[in-house]
């Protein structure tokens, strides 16, 4: 029993649970844009990197660059469609908390297109109302193996494998 409780504890699930929904990024940014009334409706997971927040007195609407998701949901670097959203999240967030360049994942419904500026071009927004999200902690990449940037370090097989560059 002890050893169930233990190894149930270092069990984690990837996908935190409130951004948890199966089969729902089939659908592009784009395809939300040049479609709105076949897309209302649809249940997306959508996540980006925030561009602007906007408080109104019953919700917040939250601009986002889309990016491609881990498949733990969370959102990547860089890459992506590289098209806009806006989360509608219900209530107030502080936009001292929620910052431009912050990542974030949301899970909701499709609800048509909000007609945007983006500097002088008119932008259609696909509108996400949102039923729950989840704000990312700031992307760190893996390291990368102390023997892999080890000047001394040479293949042993080296005249019929991979020659190291730093091999003399």
């Amino acid at each position: 029993m002890l050893a169930l409780v233990l190894l149930g504890g270092c069990a984690s699930t990837e996908v935190p649970e409130m951004v948890r929904l199966d089969g729902a990024e089939g659908m592009s940014v784009a395809q939300a844009q040049t479609q709105p009334e076949q897309a209302r409706g649809k249940a997306v997971r959508w996540g980006g990197e925030i561009l602007s927040v906007h408080n109104q007195p019953q919700f917040t609407e939250v601009v986002v660059l889309r990016r491609g998701l881990f498949s733990g949901g969370e959102p990547r670097p860089d890459g992506g469609e590289g098209k806009r959203f806006v989360a509608r999240i219900p209530g107030f967030l502080d936009p001292a908390e929620y910052r431009a360049k912050q990542r974030l994942t949301v899970v909701g419904r499709l609800a048509g297109n909000s007609l945007r500026k983006v500097g002088e071009y008119a932008y259609p927004h696909p509108v996400v109302e949102v039923q729950s999200h989840y704000r990312w902690d700031e992307y760190k990449p893996a390291p990368v193996p102390r023997w892999h940037r080890d000047p001394f370090y040479c293949d042993p097989l080296w005249p019929w494998g991979y020659r190291h560059p730093y091999c003399w």
